[in-house]
């Protein structure tokens, strides 16, 4: 193979390394983001955990308290939502790096056989075909990608305004001259 031919094959097999680049850099992104959304996940279990274990303590060591009971019902209830809601960005994460990494796939195969073409000319066919596919699964990474974005603030707005319901609740409670908690029909942590 000459020279020329050599330059040739390198040339025409560059344009989707480019491409195959920025992919990378999208893929450490939404990596790093995994790895942030698991460790989260994790600490909810963490917190169910000690949560449960307190609750636990202290119905054997004392009297158990309804008010007490109900709030811990109440933040188990909340971590559990939030571990959902969470597990659902998870999934689409998972799902943008399965794109992604679909497009450096076709991507790097569509590479070879630009490159191919030159001495094979019926390899351009299947270049085309994969450049195709790989524009298309990059265009489908962008989907989940914009709904995890959607749904991002979701888990925090969520306990913002439970952690405001306690407060209010617990303000109610201190000023009650019985000493409860304040009757509320709706305890459920996502109203």
């Amino acid at each position: 193979m000459t020279t020329e031919v050599w330059s040739r094959v390198v040339s025409s097999s560059v344009v989707p390394v480019v491409i195959i680049s920025a992919c990378g850099l999208l893929c450490l992104t939404f990596y790093n983001r995994l790895s942030y959304i698991i460790s989260r996940l994790r600490g909810f279990q963490r917190e169910r955990l000690q949560i449960q274990e307190e609750y636990a303590r202290r119905c054997l060591t004392a009297q158990p308290d309804p008010f007490a009971g109900d709030r811990h019902r109440r933040l188990l209830d909340m971590l559990e939502l939030q571990t959902a809601r969470v597990t659902r960005q998870a999934r689409l994460v998972r799902l943008t790096l399965y794109c992604l990494l679909g497009t450096i796939a076709c991507l790097t195969a569509c590479s070879l056989a630009t490159g191919l073409s030159v001495l094979l000319p019926g390899a351009k066919y299947p270049a085309m075909a994969l450049f195709v596919t790989g524009m298309l699964l990059l265009l489908a990474a962008v989907v989940p990608a914009i709904l995890d974005m959607r749904l991002a603030l979701e888990p925090i707005e969520l306990e913002s305004r439970f952690v405001s319901r306690l407060e209010d609740e617990f303000e109610k409670g201190a000023n009650d001259p019985a000493g409860g908690p304040p009757e509320d029909s709706d305890r459920s942590p996502t109203g």
